[in-house]
């Protein structure tokens, strides 16, 4: 007999990341206006860099959009009873002139004990040139979906949203040991709230694709392959995925 439970849950992870991430998307393409905006803003921020102009980092610690160099241009916080999250949204874009290149990035800031008192925000962000407009939309509506269910799921491992069974302790030791190179690149793949993080991430992306979840996970660790992990430890990568798709009922081949 076959458990409905993790299915009926999938789907509605599924339907809060289609709603949000479809929500998202209409802000990024209305967002364009900035480009032809006489001081390069889109509602009341400046999103538009022409070349030369100093881009703050997007990326910068957030403060609910208050003290950041680069103000996010759509803030909610997302209520969802049914399965019970809770957590404020931002999302950040730049469109820079002869860019050349597509950048995307996520955080959710988050407790990692195992119950807080405070709700957690999740940050999308995306740096894309105007001269690729509109072609360029595809992509970030798929790395939109892909980044949203990433970092919904990390919400969920600790904190505010901590789900039964999901909590996993911090790993910043570990993280900062990857990040001053004392440890090599791919243990940030292999990182157990990374595991869950990308797989979840990457099958939901491979179901709007319609895409084999195979396909797209050997696609995104590709990306780093060789400049940030070998083909090797790609390999063992997937070995740590593969290992862990059963736990999380995701029945596919890696």
């Amino acid at each position: 007999m076959i458990c409905m439970k993790p299915l009926i849950i999938e789907g509605r992870y599924d339907s809060i990341v289609t709603q949000l991430s479809s929500r998202l998307f209409r802000v990024i393409k209305d967002s364009y206006a900035a480009v032809i905006h006489t001081e390069g803003e889109f509602a009341g921020k400046k999103i538009y860099y022409e070349s030369g102009e100093d881009i703050p980092d997007p990326a910068a610690v957030s403060n609910f959009g208050t003290d950041d160099p680069q103000p996010a241009i759509y803030f909610e916080e997302v209520e969802n009873k049914q399965i019970g999250l809770d957590f404020y949204l931002e999302l950040k874009v730049q469109w820079i002139e002869n860019f050349n290149d597509f950048r995307k990035g996520g955080d959710a800031f988050n407790e990692d004990t195992l119950y807080s008192d405070e709700v957690p925000l999740i940050q999308i962000r995306f740096q894309l040139d105007p001269a690729e407009y509109p072609n360029i939309l595809s992509t970030v509506a798929m790395e939109l979906r892909d980044t949203l269910r990433h970092e919904i799921e990390h919400l969920t491992q600790s904190g505010w949203n901590v789900k039964i069974g999901k909590f996993i302790k911090s790993d910043q030791a570990m993280r900062t040991k990857i990040e001053k190179g004392n440890l090599p690149a791919f243990k940030y793949f292999t990182l157990p709230k990374e595991v869950d993080a990308n797989i979840q991430g990457l099958y939901y992306q491979a179901k709007k694709q319609r895409t084999p979840f195979s396909t797209i996970a050997n696609e995104y660790l590709d990306l780093f392959v060789p400049d940030m992990i070998t083909p090797e430890q790609k390999e063992i990568v997937l070995d740590v995925w593969r290992a862990r798709l059963p736990a999380l009922a995701i029945r596919q081949e890696l």
